[in-house]
């Protein structure tokens, strides 16, 4: 019977999984033998596969660049599609060992979440219902909503306004922007550290890909300042540790980094006022895993009795 997705023919018009796989491969090494290698396979028959594929969708997924292949942006587009494939098929493979649906919980978060807040309560939780298992990726908060988006994640935590039709964000902590510096530093004489008090002061900063570092650029440029950046960094764990060694402040969201730091570090309210918001991220569609809600409720109520540094 010909499948309605064939072609006049009789060649189906998507890609097979094989075929995807070959792609993955070849993007991540940048050669066939190498592909062919972690594939299992010669290595004409990637060449082959890549040829089938690049037929099949009239584009061009490689370029050569002497003995390397470089991904187009269609190469791109097209693995990035089939990654959710990958992760289902994955799950099926371990569905026969894995423990029943309603036990597992697949979390994703961001770096500073999972080490300074949520870790400490997996424990806590786990001791609590211990037939419960958790899978916890870590990634940047975008991630965190595309996993959930995508069904790889059964929650999400995430500290970025989220807008997407696939997910529900449930509000769970608002904050505003903090100063973060060594505890003997001579601006925890203030209470309040506008961008003037700064002017000139090495300050530490994440990096241009996080949107919480526009909005800081944005205080200090609308009051005439230039930050002094010496430090670029992707987490904030490594900004604490080289604000403790005294390189220099950051304006930060201080949740939940401000839970972890200890004495050795002091916090004071930054202006003009920049609001954050953590979220829990559930699926839009489909009810909540109920492992997940009871989680989700442990934490709110956990994190009651947590105290941040002053």
């Amino acid at each position: 019977m010909r499948d309605e997705n064939d072609d006049e023919g009789g060649r189906s018009s998507r890609p097979s999984v094989r075929e995807l796989e070959v792609l993955h491969a070849v993007i991540t090494t940048r050669k066939t033998t190498a592909a062919a290698q972690r594939l299992g396979v010669s290595q004409p028959a990637v060449s082959r596969a890549i040829g089938a594929l690049e037929a099949r969708l009239g584009r061009d997924l490689f370029v050569r660049d002497g003995g390397r292949l470089v991904p187009t942006a269609d190469a791109y587009a097209l693995d990035a599609e089939a990654a959710p494939i990958f992760a289902a098929l994955a799950r099926l493979e371990d569905w026969p060992r894995a423990p029943s649906a309603g036990s597992l919980l697949r979390i994703m978060s961001s770096p500073t979440i999972t080490h300074a807040f949520l870790a400490p309560l997996i424990m806590r939780f786990l001791a609590a219902e211990p037939d419960t298992r958790i899978q916890m990726e870590i990634g940047r908060s975008n991630d965190a909503v595309a996993a959930v988006a995508d069904g790889t994640a059964d929650l999400g935590v995430a500290d970025v306004p989220v807008v997407h039709a696939g997910v529900r964000a449930e509000p769970f902590r608002q904050s505003v922007a903090h100063v973060m510096m060594p505890a003997d530093h001579p601006l925890t004489e203030r209470e309040v550290i506008r961008p003037t008090d700064l002017d000139g002061v090495p300050l530490v900063a994440v990096t241009r890909r996080f949107s919480a570092r526009a909005r800081v650029e944005r205080a200090f440029a609308d009051q005439g300042v230039e930050p002094r950046i010496v430090i670029e960094a992707g987490t904030l764990q490594f900004l604490a540790e080289t604000v403790k060694a005294g390189l220099g402040v950051a304006v930060i969201n201080p949740f939940p980094i401000a839970y972890v730091t200890g004495s050795s570090l002091a916090f004071r309210p930054f202006e003009p006022t920049i609001d954050y918001e953590t979220s829990f991220l559930f699926p839009a569609t489909g009810g909540n895993l109920p492992v997940a809600r009871r989680f989700v409720d442990f934490v709110r109520q956990a994190q009651m009795s947590l105290v941040p540094a002053s």
